[in-house]
């Protein structure tokens, strides 16, 4: 069986029927899809689960108890993961919160790990309305996400990892972004 995953953030005005990126090959399906309120998301985690997807993460601005609630709608029929950021992160990311709420023009990568992807070729760009930009770029493997975040990594207020294998797969992201943007990494609810 192939493996089916979808990837949930928050934006205004989102559509969650519609992907905002897909990454499909051998390796299986990889969707992500944006909702406009929380509670959409807890609607379209129920709706994904009973159209079978295998795994559900959800972005680190839905937070715990948004978690909680997707895990519950899950039922315990798939995994929801979402990301949660790690003690050498926690300063950049309360920055980045802080400079959202006031409204500040910042940008930010999701870096999904799929087997099989090319990050030269999956990746999307969101130019938002107000500046800034959320980049979504598909890479093959935990080690190149570290490529692909050094790169990128002065460019960025923020790095959500998706996909990855827990901390051993977030450290290339950590130890490539060396401080300079905060890095979040999935972690399930059981």
């Amino acid at each position: 069986m192939s493996e089916d995953k979808v990837i949930i953030y928050e934006e205004s005005g989102a559509d969650p029927g519609t992907d905002v990126m897909t990454i499909r090959n051998g390796g299986g399906r990889t969707r992500v899809r944006a909702v406009d309120k929380p509670e959409e998301m807890v609607e379209l985690v129920s709706r994904l689960v009973g159209e079978g997807v295998t795994q559900i993460e959800l972005c680190g601005g839905f937070g715990a108890i948004w978690h909680a609630a997707a895990g519950r709608a899950a039922d315990g029929k798939v995994p929801v993961g979402a990301i949660y950021y790690g003690f050498e992160s926690l300063a950049g990311v309360a920055s980045y919160k802080t400079r959202f709420e006031d409204g500040d023009v910042l940008s930010e990568a999701f870096i999904i790990v799929h087997e099989g992807a090319d990050p030269s070729g999956d990746v999307v760009v969101h130019e938002r309305a107000d500046g800034g930009r959320t980049t979504f770029v598909a890479v093959p493997d935990e080690a190149t996400a570290g490529e692909v975040a050094e790169k990128m990594a002065d460019d960025l207020h923020l790095i959500e990892l998706y996909g990855a294998s827990g901390p051993e797969g977030a450290e290339p992201v950590i130890r490539a972004v060396d401080g300079r943007t905060p890095v979040g990494v999935s972690a399930y609810r059981r």
